[in-house]
């Protein structure tokens, strides 16, 4: 069988750019003459659709944040006045999971969510899930697209689907070990849960289930090694990055070759990765912040949207043979994410990185405070049930050791007792910053 679902996976940059400048330029048109939003933003920033003659006059438009669309939607109603389809053309809608504050709410045509779900199902096919596969997509069946987009992009490709809304962790499990599973989809964190909870009744999940294939988005930690190795061990099973917005698309995906990239399905979502500061483009090999534009999404046609996530450009072809853009390690961060500590710049998922090292570690909790004046990180650790008082002592002098080499400074590690911290089935939120004063 193909290693590709679709033969534009490995056109040639010639090919690639001339398929998105025609989809660009047929997006500008559509959002200045359907959405007041960009019709505005456009005639401030002194632009007209018809200056869009190549890939980089992109750069002539203005950007779009969350900010702005909240902002939007606070002032104009449910959806604001950058909804560029009338309503009755909608199909979908769903929204942000808000953990940044009020949800974005988003909606889509019948052809932008064929878009979005068709996509993730080609990231699917990528990371080897076929028509013989049997599905179960572990995510908060709710607004939040993750849970829907999965579930239809497996039906998208045959698979049989197996529904799971409302189901407790208990029950999950057992549906694993009943039915022939063999792809599971949820958040990293989630994934981790539930591999603890079968541990405290005896059950191996790599052992006692068919799973092969796990996939992971909401969150950034598929894309951590040591969080991907847990994973892996606790499953008996490949693990799969697969970062996404609700706002933009599924828009990656790290492919069978597992090379450490993950690839941008950029026939859909043209990427730009950018000096946060200064705008400018980085070159391969630095990090910058991921800027989207949609080329196929007609209800909310999002341009130079702001992701506020870091990347960086891989230098190298990924093995698999893929052209599609790739990014190496995913996203590594976020910008609004990054704190100074004592002078340092400290990304949460860096420490998340360092501490997912260690198989004795179930959950951890990440707080950035002040003490005697002084910024101070501490990182909580709760241990596997079982270890000795020996071995917790030497997890917590191993761990501080190693976030000292890493962060370049030292944080307080505090051992907890085994199930105190809290664990998540949706997206984790594993830090606070409860500082008064922020640097940034």
């Amino acid at each position: 069988m193909s290693r590709y679902l679709e033969p534009i996976e490995v056109a040639s940059r010639e090919g690639m750019q001339a398929f998105q400048l025609a989809k660009l330029q047929e997006q500008v048109q559509h959002a200045y003459a359907n959405s007041p939003f960009y019709r505005r933003k456009f005639d401030q920033a002194g632009v007209k659709p018809e200056q869009i003659q190549s890939l980089d006059d992109l750069r002539r438009l203005p950007f779009t944040t969350k900010e702005d669309l909240k902002e939007s939607q606070a002032a104009n109603g449910l959806f604001g006045d950058f909804l560029a389809v009338p309503l009755e053309q909608c199909l979908r809608l769903h929204q942000t999971s808000g953990t940044t504050g009020h949800p974005v709410r988003v909606l889509d045509t019948e052809q932008d969510w064929y878009g979005f779900y068709h996509m993730y199902a080609r990231a699917l096919y990528a990371m080897g899930v076929r028509k013989s596969d049997v599905v179960v997509t572990f995510f908060s069946h709710g607004p939040w697209i993750g849970y829907w987009s999965g579930f239809h992009a497996a039906q998208d490709l045959g698979c049989l689907v197996i529904p799971t809304g409302g189901m407790s962790t208990e029950q999950r499990i057992q549906l694993l070990l009943d039915f022939p599973i063999t792809v599971v989809g949820c958040t990293p964190s989630y994934a981790l849960y539930m591999a603890e909870e079968a541990r405290k009744k005896g059950i191996d999940l790599a052992r006692d289930t068919k799973v092969r294939i796990t996939w992971h988005t909401g969150e950034p930690g598929a894309g951590l090694p040591g969080t991907k190795r847990q994973i892996e061990q606790a499953f008996g099973a490949k693990c799969f990055d697969l970062p996404g917005l609700t706002e933009i698309a599924a828009w990656g995906f790290e492919c069978e070759a597992q090379s450490g990239m993950v690839h941008a399905h950029e026939d859909y979502v043209y990427p730009e990765v950018l000096n946060p500061e200064t705008g400018e483009p980085v070159k391969p090999g630095e990090r910058g912040e991921l800027v989207f534009t949609s080329l196929y999404r007609k209800a909310m046609p999002f341009l130079r949207y702001r992701t506020k996530d870091i990347v960086e450009l891989s230098a190298e072809p990924c093995p698999c043979g893929r052209t599609l853009v790739a990014f190496k390690g995913g996203v590594v961060g976020r910008t609004d994410d990054m704190k100074k500590v004592r002078g340092v710049i400290v990304y949460p998922s860096r420490i998340e990185e360092v501490v997912r090292q260690f198989d004795e570690v179930d959950e951890f909790f990440i707080t950035i405070h002040r003490v005697s004046g002084l910024d101070d990180i501490l990182v909580q650790i709760d241990p596997r049930p079982g270890l000795s008082a020996d071995t917790v002592a030497h997890i917590q002098e191993s761990i501080a050791d190693a976030l000292r080499v890493a962060l370049g400074i030292r944080a307080t590690v505090e051992m907890k007792e085994p199930g105190t911290l809290p664990r998540w089935d949706h997206k984790a939120k594993r830090f606070k910053d409860i500082r008064t004063e922020v640097p940034f």
